[in-house]
Parts: C-alpha cells; structure tokens; sequence
C-alpha cells in the first residue's frame, strides 16, 4: 500500500468509487499519473481507454483504416534524402479543422510561402519534447525538411529559427 494515503482504524482498503469497490493501489497509482502527468495528459488517456472499450468490435479495421490513409496521401513513409513539394495553400487549408490544425499540429503563419516549392526531406520526427510542460509527444506522419524553417516574421521577428513541422498529408512525393 501507498505511504501517501492513510487509513484510519477500521478503514477498508477499498474505497467505493462509482457505485464499485475499488482498490486503493489503483487509485494510488491514479493519482501518481496525474502528479507526474499532469491532470490534463491523464484525462487523454482515461478517453483514449475508455473510447479503446467502447469501440471494440465496431467500426473500420486497422488495415482498412490504414488503407483510407494512404488513399487519400496521409501516410507517405518519407525518408530523409526523398524529394517532396508541398501542396498548394487551398489543398492544405483543407485539411485542416477549424483551430487550423490537422491531427493537433497547426499549420503554422509563414508556412505559406513554401506552398507549391521542392524540398527535400530533412528527416522524420517520431517524438518531441514539450519545454513548457516537459511532456514527450510522439509524432506520425510528420518530417522536417531541409532548410525549411521559421523567419520569426509573424511572431514579432523571433531569431530562434525553428524547424516547421510538416504532415505527410501536407506534401507530396516528386522525383529530384
């Protein structure tokens, strides 16, 4: 049992949570998450569980899923070295939703002005690293491209000259 929660005489190690007895290492190791993770992370993950139950047995198969994205150039499996151009403002501004982001990366002021260009891809990004929140993100499906980067222009002449982050679904797959 946890040093952090305290019985008093009497106490079940259960606690009645929902209509049902739950053990107090469960929420213990709850509440760990939620210290370490951050409330927000850890509600994400209680949804992605919940919506992973709730789901099973319905809807498209992985393959099948699989197959739409590549279908409609979501999944490109770029490597590093490969030629690529990105598409044009209006095919990108389609796919966005209406924060301007497409599966939570935004499409980022600036950007526009390599629509329609060459590039070839840097490498791919798998995971990142959140300085605000310290939080290790894993990426898919997104590549940075060589000497493709931020100004600063519209964020108040910023000199950090950061990499964009591009979605596969953004660009498109050119021979050299």
């Amino acid at each position: 049992m946890s040093d952090d929660i305290k019985l008093c005489p009497g106490q079940s190690e259960y606690l009645k949570v929902c209509s049902k007895a739950v053990p107090l290492y469960k929420i213990s190791k709850g509440l760990w998450y939620v210290k370490n993770k951050g409330l927000w992370t850890t509600m994400k993950h209680i949804m992605l569980k919940l919506k992973g139950l709730m789901s099973k047995g319905k809807g498209r198969s992985k393959t099948r899923a699989k197959r739409s994205q590549s279908a409609n150039g979501e999944v490109l499996n770029l490597k590093p070295g490969e030629w690529v151009e990105v598409k044009s403002e209006e095919e990108i501004l389609a796919t966005l939703d209406r924060a301007g982001r497409y599966k939570g990366l935004s499409w980022m002021p600036g950007m526009e002005k390599f629509c329609g260009k060459r590039f070839i891809v840097y490498k791919r990004l798998e995971k990142i690293l959140l300085e605000s929140s310290g939080e290790l993100r894993k990426l898919k499906n997104t590549v940075l491209l060589e000497e493709v980067i931020c100004d600063g222009k519209e964020f108040f002449n910023c000199d950090r000259s950061c990499f964009h982050y591009w979605r596969e679904i953004w660009l498109r797959r050119v021979r050299g």
